[in-house]
């Protein structure tokens, strides 16, 4: 019994020593990167449906324009959410988005 000891605690120091992870070598990692989600974009008539403050990123930094995040329900029932550095527009508001991305005030 006693010969098996020592062959037990090899096969258990190789088992863990396989568990454990390789240290990692080099500079400090990357940081992350910034990615911006597209959404479609449908010209028509619709009304804001809530008004939020637009996210900010570290990298556009707090020294520009306040920005607001609307949604928008078009008249075909689908809700769109629309950046916009103009303080006008508020809940109810009845809105136009042209083809080439302004919003207008009806």
């Amino acid at each position: 019994m006693t010969r098996f000891i020592p062959y037990a605690l090899a096969a258990t120091a190789l088992a863990l020593a396989g568990c454990q992870t390789p240290p990692q070598t080099g500079g400090p990692s990357q940081p992350p990167r910034l990615v911006t989600t597209m959404h479609p974009y449908y010209a028509g008539n619709g009304t804001v449906q809530n008004v939020y403050p637009a996210p900010t990123s570290a990298a556009a930094g707090s020294t520009g324009p306040s920005m607001q995040r609307l949604e928008v329900k078009m008249d075909n029932g689908v809700v769109q959410y629309v950046d916009t550095s103009s303080g006008e527009f508020t809940k109810g508001a009845r809105v136009s988005l042209t083809e080439d991305h302004i919003i207008r005030r009806m």
